[in-house]
């Protein structure tokens, strides 16, 4: 049987090699003409958008997980597997200190646009440019997306009603887009106590950063999610505005016009951040590069300081009482804001009332 065989090896071995070309040529061949071309017609299909999902903007793509190239989050239900981040067709917003919110987490952010009027006659025809009134506001029309980066030098030449006028359109946008960025945050910060509560393990690494990075900006720590929940709130845009109005003068103070100091915040020592005609030190006003600096500040200071403890408190209440936070109640937790006390709580209600700030404290942006 061997005998048989190896002649038949040998006679393999002669003709393998012509073969192997032959077959390579052949494929070479078939390769080197045009592809048939393929109708993907029948494999794409479009839905249209029925009354049912009309009020949803933005088409449901399918969640990717094959290491995105940016790490978010995403809402979903505590009983959905959690092992990979999941992406989804939202746009990117940007949160502010380390580890911010991922936009898409969050209801879509507005981004404004910065403006840089040199007078009050120039702001003022400004916001005629865009039909930007308080009046349309109290009717419901959403406030314009624009950011003043400072109040003119000569807001003081307008009489009372006009200066007041101006100030409050100015400010409002900069407060609603303060505002969106801690109710983004906020958001998260809900989502993610729910989940630690009901599913622990299921807790990312990079959840639990953010979660740090947090409670880092707002002075607490991890393990106080409740009080936490408590800092991590807006300020009514009536308040803010008050109290702007009252410790800048309407904008026409000269800490305001030349530090950005709207909201009557000190320092209590230390160096200027900014270039500022008065010296720093304990007892200061604090200067600001821009209004929305200021603006920001403030609302950090309210959320965080011990001495306002009790209005964080009463606005947890509020919220837990299904009511939206309301200024004009809220004020009357701040008597140490002002050596005044309950004079000056008084003072900014008044200017609250006479000026019919409450009507924006449900304000909103518009995407322009």
């Amino acid at each position: 049987m061997k005998l048989l065989i190896r002649p038949a090896v040998e006679r393999g071995r002669r003709y393998a090699f012509p073969v192997a070309w032959a077959a390579m040529i052949a494929t070479g061949a078939s390769l080197s003409e045009p592809l048939p071309t393929v109708d993907v017609a029948p494999y794409l299909s479009f839905t249209a958008i029925g009354a049912a999902n009309a009020a949803s903007p933005e088409p449901a793509f399918p969640a990717m997980d094959a290491q995105p190239a940016a790490l978010t989050f995403v809402r979903h239900d505590v009983s959905e597997p959690d092992d990979g981040f999941h992406v989804v067709n939202r746009e990117v917003t940007f949160g502010h200190g380390r580890f911010a919110a991922p936009g898409n987490a969050v209801r879509r952010q507005v981004q404004l646009r910065p403006i840089s009027p040199r007078t009050a006659d120039e702001l003022a025809g400004f916001f005629r440019d865009v039909s930007y009134t308080l009046t349309e506001v109290r009717l419901g029309e959403a406030v314009p997306p624009i950011k003043v980066d400072r109040v003119p030098n000569d807001l003081g030449t307008k009489d009372g009603n006009e200066r007041k006028s101006l100030f409050i359109t100015a400010i409002l946008p900069v407060v609603l887009e303060v505002n969106q960025r801690v109710l983004a945050d906020r958001e998260q910060l809900l989502y993610l106590r729910d989940k630690i509560a009901a599913a622990p393990l299921h807790v990312t690494a990079v959840e639990r950063l953010w979660l740090e990075g947090l409670a880092e900006r707002y002075e607490t720590s991890v393990d106080k999610l409740d009080e936490l929940v408590r800092r991590v709130d807006i300020v009514p845009p009536s308040m803010a505005i008050a109290q702007g109005g009252v410790e800048s003068g309407w904008g026409t103070s000269f800490a305001a016009r030349n530090g950005n100091a709207l909201f009557g915040q000190i320092q209590s020592g230390g160096r200027h951040s900014v270039s500022v005609p008065w010296k720093p030190g304990a007892g200061m006003p604090q200067p600001f590069t821009d209004v929305g600096e200021a603006t920001d500040a403030y609302i950090a200071n309210l959320n965080t300081h011990p001495a306002y403890a009790g209005f964080r408190t009463e606005r947890a209440a509020m919220r837990d009482r299904g009511e939206h936070p309301e200024g004009y109640r809220l004020i009357g937790t701040l008597l140490r804001y002002s050596e005044r006390g309950q004079a000056y709580v008084q003072f900014v209600r008044q200017i609250m009332r006479e000026n019919e700030l409450s009507d924006f404290d449900k304000a909103r942006l518009s995407s322009f």
